[in-house]
């Protein structure tokens, strides 16, 4: 009982702050994002929609639930944060999270270099993690309610449910008590991170022609790639990369096509629901 109360105290001590953290976070990824392809740039962008855009109606709908799936798993971020951080200074008597204040500890390059392992890092875990989420026993107790956003909005990248959630924020403790992170490292790959996702769900291709062809470049995982996953439900796990998707066989047959349809489309009536 002890413990419970503590860590409930703990959780209430961080929970302005983490809200305020998280929440603005969420503004500006999935905010910024919406603003710039569905309203700014609507228009210029109106030939690179993957996907027949949904009636006013049921988009604001799907919007609504998007944002309020999001509030609850920011809710969820913080309690399982507080959690944590209090568990290990019961267990150990501090912290073992390697996250150090000082850049000349281990120097610029260091921190530079541990937001490109942070990177491959996830992108490794969220493939195996959202591969097992599919599995017929676990799909819908994790990953139904985002998959409910079938045809997605830059809003659906926080649209989880709180198992999900969950699931999502343990890549955190886990990379810190093993990497050493830099302060400004850590926020610097958290925008990446919620940016990267609402750009995945935007809905509307920004990458440019060719790219998926690209012996290089075609790692990097575009738009169509996440796009197709929520249309099909299955394949195309990856997040940053296509890497994990073509070594394990789960990239869609079809991708490449997909992807130079749409980059290629100068007729903005031929878009269709599936290749």
């Amino acid at each position: 009982m002890e413990y419970l109360t503590g860590a409930f105290s703990s959780f209430i001590s961080n929970l302005p702050e983490g809200l305020q953290i998280e929440g603005l976070r969420y503004l500006f990824g999935a905010g910024s994002i919406f603003l710039l392809t569905w309203v700014i740039l609507a228009g210029i962008l109106a030939n690179r929609r993957i996907r027949r855009p949904l009636p006013a109606v049921m988009r604001n709908r799907q919007i609504i639930r998007e944002i309020g799936n999001s509030a609850l798993s920011i809710f969820v971020f913080v309690f399982a944060y507080s959690f944590t951080e209090y568990t290990l200074f019961q267990l150990w008597g501090t912290s073992v999270f390697k996250i150090y204040p000082d850049v000349a500890t281990y120097g610029w390059p260091y921190l530079i270099f541990s937001v490109v392992l942070w990177t491959i890092g996830l992108d490794t875990y969220f493939y195996w993690t959202h591969r097992l989420m599919h599995h017929k026993k676990l799909y819908h107790f994790f990953h139904l309610t985002h998959h409910r956003s079938h045809n997605p909005t830059p809003f659906t990248a926080y649209s989880f449910a709180p198992p999900e959630a969950i699931l999502i924020y343990l890549f955190v403790p886990l990379f810190f008590t093993f990497i050493p992170m830099h302060d400004t490292a850590f926020v610097t790959a958290m925008l990446v991170q919620i940016t990267r996702n609402a750009i995945a769900h935007c809905g509307y291709e920004l990458f440019p022609k060719n790219w998926t062809r690209h012996p290089i470049l075609g790692v990097f995982a575009t738009v169509t790639h996440h796009d197709m996953h929520h249309e099909k439900s299955n394949g195309n796990y990856g997040f940053y990369f296509t890497f994990w998707d073509r070594i394990m066989g789960t990239e869609h047959l079809h991708y490449h096509e997909r992807f130079d349809r749409v980059t290629q489309n100068n007729d903005r009536n031929t878009l269709a629901e599936s290749y």
